[in-house]
């Protein structure tokens, strides 16, 4: 435990821990922008706690005043396999202090980046905590990202498509069906496989919204980029007819290459990381926030 020495003695950071998770979704459902439900915050750390090959020391850290979490910082751990060798990751999730203790935030900061070997990312950071990364060590991610129509382009060549997970779990090996596994349960990530010939392409993705209709698919993972560039006509066909999603939003750094014809997004999401051992070409979005919560 870390005691403060100054005015406010009774405010200390912890590890947050399983049997701190419900509170801590308590907290960030009553506290945190846009209002999710507690419930939902609990399914989204729940799906994280025993992760095939996952060694989390904790859950991120937490701030308790007076016995009560008054602020907390969630993060997502996974040990991946890069260049053959074995990588620690820490996706750093939500961070959020009520007001009254806003000056105690960056104990939890000091805490969790604190870690050594780790690699860290940052994937939905605020303008304000963007600037603060930077002094701290992090760098942007290449996000450009095109919107690509989900038209049915025959002229392609075409791979088989499923979202069964029966099919999923049959079709893929190694990490990559490890990946699946783990994610399967995720609330809001949506899973598929393309398949031509004896090549196979995991695929996770989520829906996103235009004025409140969820019309678009924002893909979040993709293991085969060679194969989701060649079949894109296959998986566009599959999305629009039976998702009902008109248009897929896919980064160039994740598909390997733009995706034609498509029109490039004006304002790219943010995303950042940190590491001494790892690029960014490393770095994808499982085992994270963006993934795993709402």
């Amino acid at each position: 435990m870390d005691q403060e020495n100054g005015p406010s003695p009774l405010v200390s950071v912890h590890p947050i821990t399983d049997r701190d998770l419900p509170e801590v979704a308590l907290f960030l459902g009553e506290h945190f922008p846009p209002a999710t439900p507690a419930d939902q915050w609990a399914d989204a750390w729940r799906t994280t706690v025993n992760l095939s090959g996952s060694t989390a020391p904790n859950h991120g850290f937490l701030l308790r005043a007076q016995g009560r979490v008054v602020g907390a910082y969630p993060a997502i751990y996974s040990t991946r396999v890069i260049n053959g060798r074995l990588e620690r990751f820490c996706n750093l999730a939500v961070w959020f202090t009520t007001p009254e203790y806003r000056s105690h935030s960056m104990r939890m900061v000091r805490a969790v980046l604190g870690q050594k070997d780790v690699t860290f990312t940052d994937l939905t950071p605020i303008d304000l905590v963007q600037k603060l990364n930077l002094r701290l060590g992090f760098t942007y991610l290449d996000t450009a990202t095109a919107a690509v129509p989900n038209v049915p382009w025959f002229w392609l060549a075409r791979a088989r498509v499923s979202d069964d997970p029966v099919v999923i779990a049959s079709t893929l090996t190694g990490h990559v069906r490890t990946y699946f596994a783990d994610h399967a349960e995720c609330r809001w990530a949506r899973h598929l496989v393309l398949v031509r010939g004896d090549q196979s392409c995991y695929v996770v993705w989520r829906r996103r919204r235009i004025k409140g209709l969820p019309l678009l698919a924002s893909i979040q993972y993709i293991s085969n980029p060679a194969l989701f560039r060649g079949s894109f006509g296959s998986l566009a066909r599959h999305l629009l007819l039976h998702h009902g999603t008109f248009a897929t939003l896919v980064e160039d750094r994740l598909a390997g290459g733009r995706i034609w014809p498509s029109v490039k997004m004006p304002r790219p999401d943010r995303r950042m990381f940190k590491s001494t051992t790892v690029g960014p070409e490393d770095i994808d979005y499982l085992y994270s926030e963006i993934t795993s919560a709402p």
